[in-house]
């Protein structure tokens, strides 16, 4: 035993020494890709001692380090209370580490700069409190940080600092939660390097969404979710060419999209009014828009303008929900575009679902892809006999040379019905993928399927049928 307790002595003292001959500046690197509360602890150890005060990533996550253990209330008479005694001790503990490892901090600039308070309630938020957090704030912007996350969930109380908003170094800027006020005698909001902005469950005034917006002249990307207050959106930025944007609540108005230089967006809606319409100045320079979650709504009031704004771009994907909305539309209006490529995520178990892929195509005379992801749907699919009609008619599709179908399975006679379609009308098509679903289709009914698809007739001599 003793000649095994020396060997692995002996390894230990070789991986310190192989620390203790690392430079410092390796070692500072290495416990910034640490969490903050793990490089601390490292002073324990004599090689490193005080390096952890040169890290150039600080991160504090009252979440991670301080779970407090969630109470019955009806259980508990008392456990409200408890719960929100404990929560404030923690965050106690919390500000005091948080306090004590800036005021420890000796590195003159940091790269990033990441604080978590998201978890944290209280019945009334201490102004103390407040106080701290802007500091621990301020801190990031004075050693010029180049990117700063942030996440708070009291925004009713707690008011974002302008010092954040006049920084010339940041370069990424996240922000969950809070308020964003403007008030007059304050410095003119601007951030000149500024690339990249996320404003998630944002509150504040109309005006001040698009001062901070127009203050960010090098902004590249923007993403934008459920910004409470937020109306009209003008991004005029010209490297501004990417939009992530899901639409709050607006009831009561118009949502206004004025982005002429974005020339990719993602968009979405997380509740609409009854009555509203999206109102687009201008969005000439888009080229790729996919179209995400929408709220049902069995008039499709919320897709149909969605087609008619961005047909001008080259590409367009809808998901499961906008196609839904199609499917509820009684008269599928499809205006001519100019979509390049289209991704669809249908619903098979619509009896709609066919008819509504097929006005799409023939809608879109400069279509060049096709691509469908299948999902799931239920051993009954829609009855798809009433398309006999439209599929038996000649719908020439001219440019369209390449289709893709992900995920065919058992029950789905309008995937074969489109399938048909395709190779009877697209004249120049190069070449077909279909992809099964893992473990839906027995070799049997797999050599069904093939011997079904190679009977169609091709409109294109040179088309390839690979079944993946």
């Amino acid at each position: 035993m003793k000649p095994q307790k020396r060997l692995r002595s002996s390894k230990v003292d070789i991986v310190l020494d192989r620390l203790s001959e690392m430079p410092d500046q390796v070692l500072v690197h290495i416990l910034s890709l640490m969490p903050t509360r793990d490089a601390v602890r490292t002073v324990l150890i004599r090689r490193f001692g005080y390096l952890w005060t040169m890290v150039h990533f600080i991160s504090f996550d009252f979440n991670e380090h301080y779970a407090i253990p969630c109470y019955d209330a009806d259980a508990d008479d008392d456990a409200y209370d408890k719960e929100r005694r404990l929560m404030s001790a923690a965050f106690s503990r919390f500000a005091r580490f948080v306090r004590n490892v800036l005021m420890f901090h000796r590195r003159s600039t940091i790269d990033s700069f990441y604080l978590d308070i998201g978890e944290y309630k209280c019945d009334h938020v201490d102004p103390c409190l407040i106080d701290d957090v802007h500091l621990w704030l301020k801190f990031a912007i004075d050693r010029e940080v180049k990117h700063l996350s942030f996440t708070c969930d009291f925004i009713d109380e707690f008011a974002l600092p302008r010092c954040i908003f006049t920084s010339q170094s940041l370069d990424t800027l996240t922000i969950f939660g809070s308020l964003f006020e403007m008030h007059e005698h304050q410095p003119q909001l601007h951030m000149g390097a500024l690339r990249i902005l996320s404003l998630v469950g944002v509150q504040g005034s109309n005006e001040a969404f698009n001062q901070l917006i127009s203050a960010c002249p090098s902004l590249q990307e923007l993403e934008i979710y459920n910004a409470v207050g937020l109306r009209d959106l003008n991004i005029t930025a010209p490297s501004a060419i990417r939009l992530d944007l899901t639409i709050a609540d607006v009831r009561d108005g118009p949502f206004t999209l004025n982005c002429p230089h974005v020339e990719i967006l993602d968009i979405g809606v997380c509740v609409w009014g009854p009555s509203i319409l999206l109102d687009v100045i201008d969005v000439s320079s888009l080229q790729v828009v996919n179209v995400g979650s929408l709220p049902k709504c069995l008039s499709g009031l919320i897709i149909k303008p969605f087609l008619r704004h961005f047909r001008e771009a080259k590409v367009l994907t809808l998901s499961s929900q906008a196609f839904e909305q199609l499917c509820c539309v009684e008269k599928v209006d499809v205006p001519q575009n100019k979509w390049k490529s289209l991704a669809l995520q249908p619903l098979w178990d619509n009896e709609k679902c066919l008819q509504v892929i097929i006005e799409l195509v023939k809608s879109s005379v400069d279509l060049e892809e096709l691509i469908i992801y299948a999902g799931q749907s239920s051993a009954s699919e829609g009855n798809h006999e009433v398309l006999g009609s439209k599929l038996s008619t000649t719908c020439e599709m001219p440019l369209l040379k390449n289709v893709t179908i992900h995920g065919y399975g058992k029950c789905r006679e309008g995937q074969l019905q489109l399938v048909e379609f395709v190779l009877k009308n697209a004249v120049i098509l190069e070449k077909l993928v279909i992809t099964c679903e893992e473990s839906q289709l027995t070799a049997v009914e797999e050599l069904g399927f093939l011997k079904q698809v190679l009977r169609f007739k091709r409109a294109s001599a040179d088309v390839i049928v690979d079944f993946a």
